[in-house]
């Protein structure tokens, strides 16, 4: 091809042919077809992979087990309520799905009356009539669209340029479809974000009411002054967190983590081998038997019943009570109620009463470690036990309600990932206390420890903060009376002022000072607490101290602390003696490794002989995580150590406080205590980036910003190189030397075969990493959660895509001589693009019906995982630990790369809706095929942690306006290109109609994110009464539920209740009631169809706690209390009944559900939640696998006396005859309130 730049060669490229996308279809079939099959067979054999869902997860996110048959199983799919996917899988998956009913929706109507349209007004009377690549002559004029080509924008002859009026009309009503759709989505999106967020459930999550504030100037970083503050928005303040640059100690942690690893590798690898050595020298003495005694070798049957019987024995040594455990300094909460009450146990209070028919958690009987292992979900569930007592407040008593409700957890067996029977005890360790002395330092002058709400708080909460004084937080005091008479505790309060001319300026404004207000204008806001001498902030830095501590990553503030011994010198330096693994392996035998040079050497970096210090792993890591476990321990003493940072978690009591506080100029200087973020849950905190100051957030967000430019650039040429494989007969035009690729017709057809799948196959492989490096760059860049990481990644990835997939690739799909004609004429541009962009089209054809058919096959077969866990898990996990968390980390989403692909999908099919109108029919396959799909995983496959409460949905939808822009762009070149039969320019008038509809089409998307914008993310006040009739609705059910109110209490309150609220309250408690009728008849509806019957209730959904009842009289509270432990006694009855159905058990469900946590107990973990993770780290169990040789009891009373500072374990696993680990319970070391959702 000659690269002049001329028209004839430009004229000369193509889009794909036929045989290409015929070819492209028929793999995409072949392999749609090979996955489908293989994800019917597979599915009811591997529930843990294709349907964990049903079993592995709590009661509410639980999904009942689909149906056997693949038509009923899609009926089931499809007809699946939208209200339940909210409820079990969140906003974000359900915003998800309905995304792509919204393309579906978008694309039907436009197939339908542009197809019938466009198709034949290209087609008849065109340029081009051969659509079958044929070895016709006609074929060889460039001029003459072949292929798929005939059906598109430019196989429209000159002469019928009035036709052109018929894109103009169809491309007009494809944007106004699209305008009102997206509209209707918005306000739908509204409707349902307000529902969920003003929902009963979610009003008791944490992250409901409580604000991220950023920014916050020195002088107002005291509790106090928060307070005084915030204490405007209706409801009064909650907890107040103060945060600290804990950075230095979160490396501290992070590097424990990866020793404790290495530690844990290297202790099992050492029992395993010498295992090894006891199991070949046994073969070995008994071969030199049998040839001595002349006895035949041991047969297949028998080796069979040896295998069995060991495999046996380690079943037994996971289930028993047997095994050592040393080290465990701290109290583990491996329930809810151990951490509410700080450790200490309910049975210590004298409450034996509140235990009755539990004989088996009875004093009498001794702590559960001593009576063996029980199923996980014993201590999962376990309950909040409570002393009745009284605490007073104002002179007041307040009956409190104990409340000890069990749940047993049931599970599938699986025999993978090394799981053998799981149970669980409770590990008896001493408590653990943090030092509270910086809290005066942030409290200064302040006798109550406690919040102070406001007039305003609600009832029980305000109650529950005086009762639970003792146990709110680490850092608080005993028992405190509030003082009623302190104008502090009352509603909005203001400072104390002795003088009112300190309200003033004083100081005179010279007349060249014009950077200053004039004189005696009122001084700048002060802060509660700022007239004390003793006020933390009143210390003035030097200037050098103020810019060293702008230096980043600088800590001036922290000093050197000189810690005590970690272990044992003596021992540490000696060699150790008569240990039992040299009966069997020799010092060379153990493992090694070597060091880096330098701490900040990263670890994937290989070491190197001569140049890295070689030593044993072993005592190695011994040494350094006792000297880490110390260190870190020893600073979480010590909060006061670190600086404080200028951000803050504010909890309000009320909802709309929050949001109200999030939408209010709250500060008087720009871009201090800014920006302030909603809805901002506890575990999705990103705690390491919560030191980065705000200067240094925008200085690293141009960085990312740059090197997100710089990825455009370097991946614009493979994705370049890809998108010109398709052009074969371009390829061989322009490089003699692939002429023999069309000599022979047989090759030439393959290759074209070919080129029609690898450029879609090459293009998805070279975009697997992208989304990694995005999410690692929004990281970096100083997102404080996860949900800001995701809008992050959502902005940037699809920039990426958009730029990467289609406007590269559809300018060098095209032609290679579209980059020489625009450098050698500039303005050129817009003509050369929209000639070429419309050819483009015939690539995405085959891109898309790749996307459709592969992926979502994929997504159901799910190749990532099944290879994961069966090839990667059998190389890499062979410890304990590595085998319980793969068995039960469910897979999950990245919604910020999730959601581009199908935006970037959109807007594609959108822009060439009217230019080539075929590409509607690929769209509406690709989305119908990949909804399926994702319903599916999202119902029975994926679990989601955390939500961001849909906040993406409104992104991808203003992002999908970008494809009605370009298509718009395009148009406009088109028309100013279309010419009639003299060659002159002939749809003028369509140019510049379209040009308007581009104008208005920004308008109105300005006006309607203008319009919805505040919606989008803030709740309006006049949701808060009705929010309030459905809380206590909710309220009384639960109560009703539990049996702590009857049949006439609850009348007696429905009748004392607002009239006309009765409806509202209903809403409620029929889904209660659904809620647990559906137990009852799930077994009925789905017994035929469930191949895993047991597992449908695996568990049953927790009823934990109770709520506070104010008594006037004991006998009422006796009563209500034996009633809730005749309800605990009959689900626990149930789910023994559950367990025994189903065999061994594999964590049937985990029990977070916090509305059965009373308020007292939600305020507490609330507090402990909303701590910087640094204090909240526990010493790591290192947890090694049990050995009938004894090494592994050797390795642990060795640790032992090398160290107290290191906890290690071997309870609960075993070897079994293959010299495998398996494990029958949780870690040491796990615990319940970890994976509660507050």
């Amino acid at each position: 091809m000659p690269t002049d730049g001329s028209s004839d060669s430009v004229k000369k490229v193509e889009g794909i042919s036929l045989v290409a996308f015929l070819t492209a279809l028929a793999t995409s079939l072949v392999v749609f077809g090979v996955q489908m099959g293989l994800f019917l067979l597979l599915r009811h054999k591997l529930a843990r992979i294709f349907k964990p869902k049903t079993y592995l997860v709590p009661e509410r996110e639980r999904t009942e087990p689909p149906p056997a048959s693949p038509w009923n199983l899609l009926s089931t799919v499809l007809r699946y309520d939208d209200r339940e996917i909210i409820k079990k899988c969140g906003l974000d998956a359900y915003f998800f799905l309905r995304y792509l009913q919204t393309l579906l929706v978008l694309f039907i109507p436009i197939a339908l009356i542009v197809i019938p349209i466009l198709i034949p007004i290209n087609y008849v009377g065109g340029i081009g009539q051969q659509v079958v690549d044929t070895n016709s002559t006609d074929t060889d004029d460039p001029d003459v669209p072949t292929g798929l080509d005939t059906l598109a924008w430019g196989n429209v002859r000159p002469g019928n340029y009035r036709r052109r009026w018929a894109h103009l009309i169809l491309a007009l009503l494809v944007i106004i479809w699209v305008c009102s759709v997206f509209f209707a989505e918005l306000r739908v999106y509204v409707k349902i974000r307000q529902d969920y967020l003003t929902s009963a459930e979610h009003r008791l999550r944490a992250s409901a009411n409580t604000v991220l504030v950023s920014s916050i100037p020195d002088k107002w970083l005291t509790e106090d002054a928060l307070r005084g503050l915030f204490d405007v928005f209706p409801g009064g303040i909650r907890n107040v967190w103060l945060t600290r640059d804990f950075t230095k100690l979160l490396e501290k942690i992070h590097r424990r983590d990866a020793i404790h690893q290495q530690l844990e590798e290297a202790e099992t690898e050492l029992i395993r081998e010498a295992k090894r050595r006891q199991l070949k020298q046994r073969s070995l003495e008994e071969k030199r038997v049998r040839k001595a005694h002349q006895v035949k070798a041991e047969s297949k049957k028998e080796r069979k019943h040896r295998a069995k019987a060991e495999d046996d024995e380690a079943k037994r040594r996971a289930e028993d009570n047997g095994g050592l455990s040393v080290g465990d300094h701290e109290s583990v909460p491996h329930d809810v109620a151990t951490a509410v009450h700080g450790g200490e146990k309910p049975e210590d209070k004298g409450l034996d009463d509140i235990h009755e028919g539990e004989s088996e958690e009875s004093p009498h009987h001794g702590p559960r470690a001593g009576n063996g292992f029980f199923k996980v979900g014993e201590n999962l569930g376990r309950g909040l036990r409570k002393g009745v007592g009284f605490v007073g407040e104002a002179g007041h008593n307040i009956l409190v309600l104990p409340k000890a409700l069990q749940q047993n957890v049931e599970g599938e067996l699986e025999n993978t990932g090394g799981f053998d029977f799981v149970k669980d005890g409770v590990q008896p360790s001493p408590t653990s206390s943090t030092s509270s002395e910086y809290d005066s330092k942030l409290h200064p002058g302040d006798d109550d420890a406690q919040p102070k709400p406001s007039f305003a708080s609600e009832t029980p909460l305000h109650a529950s903060q005086a009762r639970h004084a003792h146990t709110l937080s680490e850092g608080s005091q005993a028992s405190t009376v509030q003082k009623e008479s302190d104008p502090r505790t009352m509603g909005n309060t203001t400072r104390k002022v002795s003088n009112l001319n300190d309200m003033y300026i004083t100081e005179k404004t010279r007349w060249y000072e014009f950077w200053k207000p004039p004189s005696g204008g009122y001084v700048s806001p002060v802060p509660q607490g700022y007239e004390r001498d003793d006020y933390p902030w009143k210390v003035e830095r030097t200037k050098w101290q103020k810019f060293k501590a702008a230096i980043p990553f600088y800590h001036s503030d922290i000093k050197d602390v000189e810690y005590p011994p970690a272990f044992t010198k003596d021992y540490a330096t000696e060699k150790e003696q008569g240990a039992e693994w040299e009966k069997w392996l020799s010092a060379k035998d153990r493992p090694h490794h070597r060091l880096a040079l330098f701490d900040w050497t990263p670890a994937f970096l290989p070491a190197l002989p001569f140049v890295n210090k070689k030593v044993d792993t072993i005592y190695w890591c011994r040494a350094e995580l006792a000297k880490l476990n110390l260190e870190i321990e020893e600073d979480q003493q010590h909060p006061e150590r670190y600086p404080i940072m200028n951000s803050a978690f504010i909890q309000f009591n009320h909802q709309v406080a929050a949001h109200m506080a999030c939408q209010s100029v709250t500060y008087h200087i720009p871009k201090q205590m800014a920006p302030r973020t909603v809805e901002i849950s506890p575990n999705d905190v990103i705690w390491d980036n919560m030191a980065i100051k705000w200067w240094h957030e925008w200085a690293r967000s141009a960085v990312v910003f740059a090197v997100v430019v710089g990825m455009l650039l370097l991946w614009a040429f493979p994705v370049a190189w890809t998108a010109s494989l398709a052009q074969l007969d371009a390829l061989v035009e322009k490089y003699s030397w692939l002429d023999w690729l069309v000599k022979n017709e047989t090759v030439h057809n393959v290759i074209k075969g070919v080129a029609g799948v690898l450029p879609a196959a090459v293009l998805a492989l070279l975009l697997i990493l992208v989304p990694m490096a995005l999410n690692w760059l929004a990281t970096f860049q100083g997102a404080k959660t996860g949900s800001q990481t995701s809008e992050t990644v959502q902005t940037y990835y699809f920039a990426f895509l958009f730029v990467q997939v289609f406007l590269v690739v559809s300018i060098t799909s095209s032609t290679f001589q579209t980059i020489a004609n625009i450098t050698a004429d500039i303005t050129s541009t817009p003509e050369v693009l929209a000639e070429n962009l419309p050819k483009a089209a015939n690539y995405f054809f085959s891109y898309m019906i790749l996307q459709a058919l592969s992926t979502s096959s994929g997504t159901l077969l799910q190749i990532g995982t099944l290879f994961m866990w069966y090839v990667i898990a059998r190389i890499v996990d062979n410890t304990a630990r590595a085998k319980w968390t793969r068995n039960t980390q469910l897979p999950s989403v990245t919604w910020g790369s999730f959601f581009p692909v199908y935006t970037n999908f959109a807007c594609i099919a959108l822009i060439y809706s009217v230019v080539a109108p075929l590409i509607s029919i690929f769209a509406i396959i690709t989305f119908a095929l990949l909804w399926c799909a994702h319903r599916y995983n999202m119902l029975y496959v994926t679990r989601f942690r955390t939500d961001t409460g849909g906040v993406l949905y409104p992104r991808a939808i203003n992002q999908t306006f970008t494809g009605l822009y370009v298509m718009e762009l395009c148009l406009i070149g088109l028309f100013f290109l279309a010419v009639d039969e003299n060659n002159k320019v002939a749809c003028v008038p369509q140019a510049i109609i379209m040009v308007v509809a581009l104008i208005l089409t920004v308008l109105y998307q300005y006006l309607l994110n203008r319009s919805f914008g505040p919606l989008l993310r803030y709740l309006p006040i006049t949701f808060e009464d009705e929010a309030v009739i459905r809380d206590e609705a909710f309220q009384r059910a639960q109560e009703r539920r539990l049996g702590i109110i009857r049949d006439d209490d609850e009348a007696t309150a429905l009748n004392q209740s607002a009239p006309g609220a009765s409806d509202e309250k209903d809403i409620e408690l029929r889904n209660l009631h659904k809620r647990t009728k559906s137990e009852a008849d799930s077994l009925s509806r789905f017994g035929k169809l469930n191949p895993v019957r047991g597992i449908v209730h695996a568990g049953s959904w927790a009823a934990r706690g109770g709520r506070q009842v104010r008594q006037a009289a004991f006998g009422k509270a006796d009563d209500n209390l034996r009633t809730a432990t005749v309800y605990r006694n009959e689900r626990r009855q149930k789910d023994i009944e559950a367990q025994r159905a189903i065999g061994d058990a594999l964590f049937g469900g985990y029990h977070d559900e916090i509305e059965d946590l009373t308020p007292e107990e939600r305020d507490v973990l609330v507090r402990k939640a909303f701590q910087h993770y640094a204090l909240r780290a526990r010493r790591p169990t290192v947890w090694i696998p049990r050995d009938d040789l004894g090494v592994s009891d050797d390795e642990i009373k060795r640790t032992k006396e090398f160290s107290k500072y290191i906890w290690i374990s071997n309870e609960g696993t075993a070897l079994d005859s293959k010299v495998r680990v398996v494990y029958g319970r949780n870690p040491p070391d796990f615990s319940e309130v970890d994976i509660i959702n507050l």
